[in-house]
């Protein structure tokens, strides 16, 4: 049986391609710095390209270099001084930055070619898959990248705020009138406790901790639509089988339905190749960050901004990073439903190719790693709540029996 054929000018148009529904992302995170792809744009894939020549480049390079320049002055004063966790945040606050910037510069030289190879896979697939959602790939993404830049933008605003509070009362008691100079002084004393402080150095320093923000943020971003991207594909292909389901099917529909869950797992892989290094990274930092917020969590708070602010980037850290591991489950999750399906099989219609397709489904494992170390599935999930409450379990003990010696 001849499979119909699709436009492509008219797929580019109206389907939900990844392309498209990463045009608005990849311009915003192209404005810190990150990403530099040229051809964001065009119509299709197929103008995308990456060179070293480029405006894009040259702006990442100088946003990553001063990354390292920070990374470096919070290396010194962690040597050159007494160890503190603070000093030891900051430092992997800042190394992350440069980390983060140098995958999505690996990432925009291989882009090209990914998008080229999701959106060959969504030609095929657009033949026969068909959407029964109002919400889809675009308007997803643009609900998901609203939600997390507004939380990551409230966070900040409140960061700002409890630390211009906290130079305000420091600068009362010290009798100095200069706030800013105080809140720059504090905020960044890798720099200035080495440097003459200045009006436009503080304002520079703190242009590099918004970059640095954002692109911890965005990590987690891409990691969501990523996943929701495999995630909204694989669920087009389960609609297509459960509306199926209980009836009699000949043996080429199941060999194209096979066919189409194998390009789906082969892309799945390709992804993680590629994204596996961000998954790792994001899982690393956003554990640690937890973990040092529940150690924080056991000191007393000076002010009612500073409990508003850490309060709300606790939870902000924690719903982030729920959200990339449900996500990224999500796609093993998708990965596993045919099998009801084809469990269900009528002995009329039952195949070869039902057997192959079975098979597949229940011994191949389909989903997203941190680099092979780990597979990202809802029992990791759990795994990793354990693992935090058991840490704050001995946080808990750990500060009761400070206090006792304290007294």
């Amino acid at each position: 049986m001849t499979t119909p054929t699709v436009n492509p000018t008219t797929f580019v148009q109206n389907s939900d391609s990844l392309h498209t529904a990463l045009k608005p992302i990849i311009n915003l995170a192209q404005c810190f710095a990150l990403f530099p792809v040229n051809g964001v744009n065009t119509p299709d894939a197929s103008h995308l390209k990456f060179t070293w020549r480029s405006l894009k480049i040259l702006y990442s390079m100088i946003v990553l270099s001063l990354s390292a320049l920070m990374t470096g002055a919070s290396i010194h004063r962690v040597l050159s001084s007494e160890f503190t966790s603070p000093k030891m945040t900051t430092l992997l606050f800042f190394a992350t930055s440069c980390v983060t910037n140098v995958l999505f510069l690996r990432l925009a030289l291989n882009w090209p070619r990914i998008a080229l190879k999701w959106e060959k896979i969504e030609r095929e697939l657009a033949t026969r898959h068909r959407r029964t959602s109002k919400y889809n790939l675009v308007t997803r993404y643009k609900i998901i990248t609203v939600t997390i830049m507004t939380i990551a933008l409230i966070e900040h605003v409140l960061s700002i705020v409890s630390g211009y509070f906290s130079a305000s009362e420091c600068a009362q008691l010290r009798g100095e009138t200069d706030v800013f100079g105080v809140y720059f002084q504090t905020q960044f004393p890798q720099i200035f406790n080495k440097t003459v402080y200045s009006f436009w150095k503080g304002l520079m320093v703190q242009g590099i901790n918004v970059l640095t923000t954002f692109s911890w943020n965005f990590l987690d971003l891409f990691l969501i639509l990523m996943s929701s991207a495999l995630t909204y594909h694989f669920g087009l292909l389960n609609d297509r089988l459960n509306s199926i389901k209980d009836k009699t099917m000949p043996e080429w529909w199941w060999a194209e339905a096979r066919i189409d869950y194998n390009r789906l797992a082969s892309l799945t892989r390709q992804v993680d190749s590629d994204i596996s290094g961000l998954i790792l990274l994001s899982f690393g930092i956003n554990l640690y960050f937890i973990c040092i917020q529940l150690m924080y969590s056991f000191n007393r708070v000076p002010n009612v901004i500073r409990t508003i602010y850490f309060g709300f980037s606790f939870g902000a850290v924690i719903a982030r990073t729920a959200a990339v591991s449900l996500s990224a489950a999500s796609v093993h999750d998708e990965s596993l439903l045919p099998a009801p399906v084809l469990y269900s099989v009528s002995s009329s219609s039952y195949s070869t190719e039902v057997v192959r397709f079975l098979s597949q489904v229940t011994t191949d494992t389909i989903g997203l790693t941190g680099m092979k170390f780990f597979s990202i599935t809802r029992s990791l999930v759990l795994t990793v709540a354990g693992t935090i409450i058991t840490y704050e379990l001995v946080l808990v003990q750990f500060n009761a029996v400070q206090q006792v010696l304290d007294n």
